[in-house]
């Protein structure tokens, strides 16, 4: 009897040993890290940062490859279809649990076929003009846009992104007619505005801030219950008169489903330690972008109330992507 009950301990010993093993043996290569939109957004800004840093606790190069088209969804694919061992993870925003909702044919399901790691930061979307537009706040834009249907033009990081969604529900809740202008991401959206082939764009926070903090661009309301400490002057859109207009930018870090929980884990726990470094949250802070690490669970939460919530909205609002 005893010497079962040593055999059984041993095994479980064993079993936890190696469990352990396997779990420090992570990473074993190089990781290669997906972030689906060009160079020069945000995401890309946020995952250049942060791996600079995560390589030197992991011992392993990170190399990070733009594969942007679709509203990220072609990078993506690429990583909901990679061997789950978590040396191939995608960097993406919160448009992940958008366009499932809009777009007719997926190329991988939203909640099925990838698994969630972290939340990296959050920023809230902020609508933009050039400074010579004739609108100086929200109600002005909306009265002038009234007299003008079908004169003025938002340049968005793409379809179903939170560029596009957010203005589609301002112009659906304001009766606008508005031509919508889609990018490959917030960097050339925002340059198409600066150039003046496009009138208006809620851009996300961390591309938009030095640019109206140069006087380049200027801001006509921000998403959110309260104004943000990096736009103290900007009034909300709810302050405006258009309270049903919410929703930030998120930043979040995926690996395919299947990829072991023990390395999930490890890479949530080290992101955690890195978000943690005065300089990077100063970094991070000086972008506009409020760091926040969750734990898998939770972020898995947060994406399926998400998938769920923009399904509805979308059937609301009537949007879709042809």
């Amino acid at each position: 009897m005893f010497k079962c009950l040593a055999l059984i301990l041993s095994l479980c010993v064993g079993a936890q040993g190696s469990a352990l093993a396997q779990e420090v043996a992570y990473p074993t290569k190089t990781i290669r890290l997906v972030v689906p939109f060009p160079p020069g957004g945000s995401v890309d800004v946020v995952a250049r940062m942060v791996s600079l840093h995560l390589q030197e606790k992991f011992g392993q190069t990170i190399v990070i490859e733009n594969r942007p088209g679709a509203v990220g969804t072609m990078g993506t694919a690429q990583v909901a279809k990679a061997a789950p061992d978590g040396h191939t993870l995608v960097m993406t925003i919160g448009a992940h649990t958008i366009v499932p909702a809009l777009m007719a044919q997926m190329p991988y399901d939203a909640g099925r076929d990838l698994a969630a790691v972290t939340l990296i930061a959050s920023a809230p979307n902020v609508l933009v003009v050039r400074p010579d537009f004739p609108a100086r706040n929200l109600k002005e834009f909306v009265q002038l846009a009234k007299e003008n249907p079908g004169k003025f033009s938002y340049s968005t990081a793409g379809n179903g992104s939170t560029t596009h969604v957010m203005t589609a529900m301002l112009a659906h809740s304001a009766g606008l007619s508005l031509l919508h202008v889609p990018y490959q991401g917030g960097a050339p959206s925002l340059q198409a505005i600066l150039s003046g082939q496009t009138d208006l764009n809620a851009a996300v926070s961390t591309t938009a801030l030095p640019m109206v903090k140069a006087g380049k661009l200027r801001a006509l309301a921000i998403v959110g219950d309260k104004r943000s400490s990096m736009f103290p002057d900007v009034p909300t859109y709810a302050e405006s008169g258009y309270p049903g207009i919410r929703g930030d930018s998120w930043i979040g870090l995926f690996a395919p489903a299947g990829t072991p929980k023990p390395i999930i884990n490890k890479i949530n726990a080290e992101l955690q330690k890195v978000l943690a470094m005065p300089d990077i949250r100063q970094k991070l802070l000086a972008q506009a972008l409020d760091p926040l690490v969750v734990g898998p669970d939770e972020f898995d939460k947060i994406v399926r109330d998400e998938l769920r919530d923009f399904a509805a909205l979308a059937k609301a609002v009537g949007l879709k992507i042809e």
